[in-house]
């Protein structure tokens, strides 16, 4: 049976059924847009994250609409509602997934504030969002470090860049929308300089050119920020010294897995795959020198002082662990410092019991490479041969 849905006492609502379809089982948060629960739905059995607000009937039309608009918007770094629904005395329940992790705040908080690789990719994730709202005319209206989430998902590849050692995460903006609850007004200028001044405030390396280009977003006259959360991610882009790039997935550190070879016939599909790579590469790295640079106009700002960092950062994650690294023939540890440049420089990994590897590296900008050595297989002992032959003939 439906409990009431009066917020008069949310904690004492926990245990209650709200629309025949959703039992609160904890309070999470209470604040100016109602109370946030973690609740079971009853049929399924999914939990999920579900907030109560009361609400004027005069803005139930604008939340629900554009509740409505968000759901079918397809981005990463979204999530929409999973269902609405009207309670007594104008109550509004919005159901929303239930993640795993931790906001950015509670992040700062217990760690530390992010470097400037960690800054890049909040930032870079949370302008994707906002611009996918206000390509449809929608705004967040609302934003700071306590709705970027950063949730935790399973997934068999290694960490992520935010993962910390526990797993991939990625960056969700949570609660959009919510200040039509409250009849306030909104707009892409104001989303921009919200998540402007989160980054500033959330990063503790950011360099003089990434601060000024912050510093435009937050601009107190309108039309002095950045056309659109786009041109502020070019701007960004570009004073770091990179091109401007499509998206990127949250999990940036990919896994270099190199087979064994047991006999000659296997190695020419390596060989032939290898080759298929380089020429792939060289006709990538052909067409993208080709490419013209981005619009002036999509780019306001861009710093000519950036200074390129002259050295990068190769952290080697090797198994075995004992394996030992050779830069054209040279040995090294790691990590790897070495001097930025688009030459390829010869990687060597040995171990005892292990397959040797060679391969090429190309120390053009920070990262992390995965490589495992196959185990070496110890010719079969003769006598051991002798004897099974012998053993057939009998």
């Amino acid at each position: 049976m439906t409990q009431p849905t009066s917020l008069g006492n949310v904690q004492a609502l926990v245990g209650s059924t709200q629309g025949n379809t959703y039992t609160l089982e904890r309070l999470i948060h209470e604040g100016g847009h109602g109370a946030l629960f973690e609740a079971k739905q009853i049929r399924l059995g999914y939990r999920c994250a579900v907030r109560l607000l009361s609400l004027d009937p005069a803005q139930r039309k604008p939340l629900l609409g554009a509740l409505s608009q968000q759901s079918q918007i397809h981005h990463p770094g979204l999530m929409p509602a999973v269902d609405t629904m009207l309670l007594g005395d104008d109550k509004l329940l919005i159901a929303t997934p239930l993640l795993s992790g931790q906001d950015l705040a509670t992040r700062v908080a217990g760690q530390g504030k992010l470097s400037l690789a960690e800054g890049l990719l909040v930032l870079r994730a949370m302008a994707g969002a906002l611009y996918a709202l206000h390509q449809r005319g929608l705004c967040h209206g609302g934003l700071h470090a306590k709705n970027i989430f950063l949730a935790r998902f399973e997934d068999v590849a290694v960490d992520g860049a935010l993962g910390g050692g526990q797993g991939n995460l990625r960056v969700c903006l949570l609660d959009a929308g919510l200040y039509l609850a409250a009849n306030q007004q909104a707009t892409p200028a104001d989303d921009q300089a919200a998540l402007a001044k989160v980054i500033s405030d959330s990063v503790s390396d950011l360099p003089p050119s990434l601060q000024s280009i912050l510093a435009q977003a937050q601009h107190p006259t309108v039309s002095s920020r950045f056309q659109s959360l786009q041109s502020l991610w070019l701007a960004a882009e570009s004073s770091q010294g990179r091109k401007a790039v499509a998206a990127q997935p949250t999990a940036l550190v990919g896994v270099l897995r190199l087979p064994g070879s047991d006999s000659r016939a296997a190695r020419w599909p390596m060989l032939v795959a290898a080759g298929a790579f380089f020429v792939l590469a060289a006709v990538i790295a052909v067409v993208g020198l080709r490419r013209t640079s981005a619009p002036s106009d999509e780019v306001r700002v861009i710093a000519k002082s950036s200074a390129v960092p002259e050295e990068v950062t190769i952290q080697l994650e090797l198994s075995p662990s004992s394996a030992k690294v050779f830069i054209d023939g040279k040995p090294v540890q790691s990590p790897l410092r070495l001097g930025r440049s688009e030459q390829p420089l010869q990687l060597a990994i040995e171990a005892d019991g292990y397959q040797s590897v060679s391969s090429r590296l190309i120390p053009d900008r920070d990262r992390t490479v995965h490589i495992s050595l196959a185990s070496a297989q110890p010719p079969e002992p003769v006598e051991s041969s002798k004897k099974r032959k012998s053993s057939r003939k009998k």
